[in-house]
């Protein structure tokens, strides 16, 4: 019987040292020898380096295998990668070990490596439990272990958000009741399906005719008030009665509509939690029998629909509230413990180096030092987790006005490395301003920083216009690359250089490749060691262009009825 112990995920040469240090911990407390442990981790490492030199992700699981006569400590490997080219990897483990099993299904190898342990070493459920909990609580290893961890957990926190909000949708469906919320600005974020079923609308469709398509005409005005933010502020739940047109009926119905505002710690209206209450049959009743004690019930009745409603608009509220500050918690405070890491190293630094050994303050300028590169790749990876299409605000953007931008910013070290930036006429783009600033910073950043020692840098960008999209050439004469890294010099983690010669986190380029792909467009480089590297980047301008073809036509509307006024009035005048 297989029973797992721990997982390592295998992406990069760092987990290819986590795959090592805990195929070596398993050994070990399985009871091995230390040249055991060493010639197990070994042959693991062998292996594992196949998946991560392929490029592709892979995992390494560690096992025990318990059956009435023998006992093993298994390592099983799988990686996207043929059979063909772990051949070499596999020759050397295979002899290292007890057994191997090898199996290829469709591009995915999986290689598992059997080490035999002492049948009297005794192996229970206890043990492999405590096992299980050792792997789960041992300090990191390493800073990128660490941050590996959070990694983790911040994924497990996103996959708990996005099953909350499943988990909103299907309770908002569920009830017989129309629930929406609306933006700040007046948009319809989200309707269940009895907004949509009743209406006959869409959001999309009812964003663009801004409610005007169902609403009745005489209630429009007091309907917009409700998104008024001034009379908003304050106020626990804005009410209002308005007419809406059946789809099915085709009908003006009377419908209970309530906003509770969704406010932050400033008081400012972040968004509306809507609810909508069928009144129309209490309406009609009001109107013909006033005093009859079947409106009076039904009064009653609607009262207590309506509490029962807020409550559950409450509820939700409160939950999605929580669920805002937990993320924005958890974020941030990965942080914390790198500032104080910080803090105190520098501290100590500062005020008693006179007093410490002169190897003591080398170790503290270097955990000083892997301190702050932590923190720049902790601030790095929350950049590139908030950039999504969600946050996107699409306009026309004066690529000239974005190089001027960057250029102001690195004006320092454009100066420290005499460097020349040559930029053409660039067009306009279709995006959002500041991940596409972001974009040609994070560019032009890397051609400033693998530049020549003590040779001036030169920065040309160019552009080409090809059908409704703009291609833009970012061309410098640094010390370039190895074009065979291009397959994944875009993803996470991925350096092409030296990290003592040069700081980085290798999110720089990855960032910019998921700007441009949210941008709907392509981004690629060529390069030559030596001799400097081109980044061409292709973005959208159709947009931005029919925007222009509009404001003209507009213009020549607006002469063609003038011109029209005008001859009318000579008419006039004539007769």
């Amino acid at each position: 019987m297989m029973h797992e112990i721990v997982k390592v995920t295998l992406d990069n040469e760092m987990d290819l040292i986590l795959a090592h240090k805990r195929s070596m911990k398993l050994a070990e407390i399985a009871g091995l020898s230390l040249s055991a442990q060493t010639t197990f981790a070994t042959a693991v490492s062998e292996v594992a380096r196949n998946t991560i030199e392929s490029g592709k992700s892979g995992s390494l699981v560690l096992q025990v295998e318990i059956d009435n006569r023998d006992r093993y400590i298994v390592a099983c490997l799988k990686g996207k990668y043929a059979l063909d080219e772990a051949r070499e990897g596999l020759a050397f483990a295979k002899r290292l070990v007890s057994r191997y099993n090898v199996s290829s299904e469709e591009a995915e190898t999986s290689v598992d490596l059997f080490y035999s342990i002492s049948p009297l070493f005794r192996v229970d459920i206890q043990k492999l439990d405590e096992w299980r909990s050792m792997f789960r609580n041992e300090p990191p290893i390493s800073p990128y272990d660490e941050l590996k961890r959070k990694n983790e957990q911040l994924q497990q926190l996103s996959d708990k958000i996005q099953k909350s909000e499943a988990q909103y949708k299907t309770l908002t469906n569920s009830l017989p009741q129309i629930i929406f919320s609306i933006g700040a600005d007046g948009e319809v974020l989200y309707a269940n399906k009895w907004l949509t079923s009743y209406s006959g609308e869409t959001v999309e469709s009812i964003n663009r005719s801004k409610w005007k398509s169902f609403l009745h005409t005489d209630d429009y005005p007091s309907f917009l008030l409700l998104l008024n933010t001034e009379i908003a502020k304050g106020v626990a739940t804005i009410r209002i009665q308005a007419r809406l047109r059946n789809m099915a009926s085709r009908q003006d119905l009377w419908q209970h509509v309530g906003f509770p505002p969704f406010n932050n710690e400033g008081g400012e209206v972040q968004y509306w939690i809507g609810y909508m209450v069928d009144i129309h049959a209490q309406k009609n009743l009001e109107e013909t029998l006033r005093d009859n004690v079947e409106l009076k019930e039904a009064q009653e009745q609607l009262k207590e629909i309506q509490y029962s409603q807020e409550q559950y608009i409450r509820e939700l509220n409160r939950s999605n509230l929580e669920l805002q500050q937990f993320a924005f918690i958890a974020s941030h405070d990965l942080q914390e413990p790198v500032r104080k890491l910080m803090y105190y190293s520098d501290t100590l630094i500062n005020k008693y180096s006179a007093s410490l050994e002169p190897k003591a303050v080398e170790h503290l300028n270097a955990m000083l030092h892997s301190a702050a590169r932590m923190r720049v790749l902790i601030k790095d990876l929350l950049v590139f987790s908030q950039i999504n299409s969600d946050s996107i605000n699409f306009e026309p953007i004066d690529l000239n006005r974005i190089i001027e931008n960057s250029k102001n910013n690195f004006e320092i070290i454009i100066a420290e490395k005499k460097a020349v930036i040559n930029v053409g006429l660039l067009p306009l783009v279709h995006g959002d301003r500041s991940m596409i600033g972001q974009l040609f910073e994070n560019i032009i950043s890397n051609s400033l920083k693998y530049s020549k020692d003590d040779y001036p840098v030169e920065i040309n960008i160019t552009s080409l216009t090809e059908g409704s999209y703009a291609e833009i050439a970012v061309r410098d004469n640094g010390i370039g690359f190895d074009e065979k890294y291009l397959p994944q010099m875009f993803t996470l983690f991925q350096r092409l250089h030296d990290r003592v010669k040069y700081d980085g986190t290798g999110l720089g380029l990855a960032i910019c490749k998921k700007i441009v792909d949210i941008h709907g467009g392509k981004i690629r480089a060529t390069a030559t060691e030596g001799e400097g590297a081109t980044f061409y980047i292709r973005l959208p301008l159709e947009r931005a262009r029919e925007r222009e073809r509009e404001r003209e036509k507009e213009t020549e509307t607006g002469t063609e009825t003038e011109t029209a006024r005008e001859r009318g009035a000579e008419t006039i005048t004539n007769k």
